[in-house]
């Protein structure tokens, strides 16, 4: 048995739910679930819409009130489902005031099992939701819509708008969306390198190609020391391979930390991910002087390039194995380490340094109609830790000197792991 919730718009949107094969889609016996709030936006459209809108509400109210109230039969299984508990909106990814979230809860709440409980729905956006809490999801084709035909309501509105948009004034409309012209932007986690993992393999090769000096010459005897000399011009004392092990350990232990300097640097990259937002006007005429304001959610943490640190690395120079020769014409030979050490700079995140406010204010001056411009404050950028956030919805308000009121709206961000494909 599959446990089948429909959002609002497969009620309003498509073919009466009644009269759709539902079991040869999921290949399961069928439960149709209505949720509480769904059954409140359908009152809500019977009250308030108009047109072809209120009468499919009232139709599908009405149907209700024989199922529920009535004990009327119906071909299909039908039940009401609960309100998740007030608790449940402690997570501070579901908001009370999005409809999506009360629909997702009332199905992880209800007493059937996740696996068993699909949801239906003509918008992407719950069924995003629904596959990334486990559920099942069904996006309604078009082919179950209902015809496009308008009420005699509807059309005498539609001749009444064409009438008066003749002589209305041009108006702009202003909106925020990310960089793709949407307002949800999903962001997929990658695969953060292990650094303990790449550092210890790093020190194993970094050792393997370059040895330590066999001291063997220590315990042999004045003789056997002068025969080697006699054979070998050129050689290196017991001192000197001491003194070499020695220069080679320090030289580990810096190209170690420039190694792991590098890494992290890698991984907070891999972390942090700019945010674009950009100012659209899709109205008919061009916005006058605007002041934007967008605000995160107090538990999202915000980060610009002022919260990078600058960290400064020594890139060592391979010790080299002096012999008896050096210092004899160091000048001619060439084989002597210079004093210049070179150093390597990098620009690291610090988490802790994170901006103290939430609200972004930005302000621009007439975008024309058909237009969209990036928001810029200072020509700063801004960046979350893809890390440490969940899901999060972001608020923003449009003040312009061509509008009367403010206009409000919202952003949407989804952090997924990375799935196996």
């Amino acid at each position: 048995m599959k446990y089948l919730i429909l959002d609002t718009n497969v009620f309003l949107h498509y073919k009466d739910f009644e009269q759709i094969d539902w079991k040869s889609i999921v290949g399961d016996d069928v439960t149709i679930c209505v949720t509480q709030v769904v059954l409140g936006e359908i009152d809500k459209h019977k009250d308030q819409s108009r047109g072809r809108i209120q009468k499919r509400a009232k139709k599908i109210s009405s149907r209700f009130s024989e199922i529920f109230l009535q004990d009327l039969s119906s071909q299909l299984n039908v039940e009401v489902m609960g309100n998740p508990p007030s608790s449940a909106f402690n997570d501070e990814q579901y908001h009370k005031d999005i409809n999506d979230d009360w629909i997702i809860l009332s199905a992880l709440h209800s007493d059937h099992p996740d696996e068993d409980i699909m949801i239906a729905s003509g918008d992407n956006g719950i069924l995003l939701k629904a596959k990334n809490h486990g559920l099942g999801y069904y996006l309604m084709p078009d082919t179950l819509l209902l015809a496009e035909e308008p009420s005699d309501e509807e059309k005498e509105i539609r001749q009444l708008k064409q009438q008066l948009a003749r002589y209305e004034n041009r108006r702009p409309e202003p909106k925020i969306e990310f960089e793709d012209d949407t307002d949800l932007l999903t962001i997929v986690k990658p695969t953060f390198i292990d650094i303990q993992k790449e550092l210890k393999a790093y020190e194993e090769q970094l050792r393997s190609n370059h040895a330590y000096q066999s001291i063997t010459d220590e315990h042999r005897s004045d003789m056997e020391l002068l025969v080697q000399q006699t054979l070998n011009l050129t050689y290196s004392t017991p001192s000197q391979q001491k003194e070499y092990n020695k220069e080679l350990d320090e030289y580990f232990k810096k190209k170690i930390t420039l190694k792991e300097v590098q890494l992290g640097k890698q991984f907070l990259e891999q972390r942090f991910v700019k945010l674009d937002f950009w100012l659209c006007n899709t109205g008919t005429a061009a916005l006058g002087d605007t002041i934007v304001f967008i605000n995160f959610p107090e538990n999202v943490a915000i980060y610009t390039q002022e919260s990078k640190v600058n960290v400064k690395c020594e890139d060592p120079a391979e010790p080299i194995l002096k012999n008896n020769l050096t210092g004899y014409n160091q000048s001619l030979m060439g084989i002597i380490n210079s004093n210049h050490k070179h150093y390597e700079t990098y620009d690291l995140w610090d988490v802790k340094k994170k901006l103290d406010h939430k609200e972004l204010k930005f302000s621009s001056a007439r975008i024309i109609h058909g237009m969209k411009y990036p928001l810029e404050n200072r020509k700063e950028d801004y960046y979350i830790d893809i890390a440490h956030c969940n899901n999060f919805t972001i608020k923003w308000s449009i003040m312009d000197s061509n509008l009367i009121e403010p206009v409000l709206g919202e952003l949407h961000v989804v952090i997924k792991e990375q799935t196996d494909t």
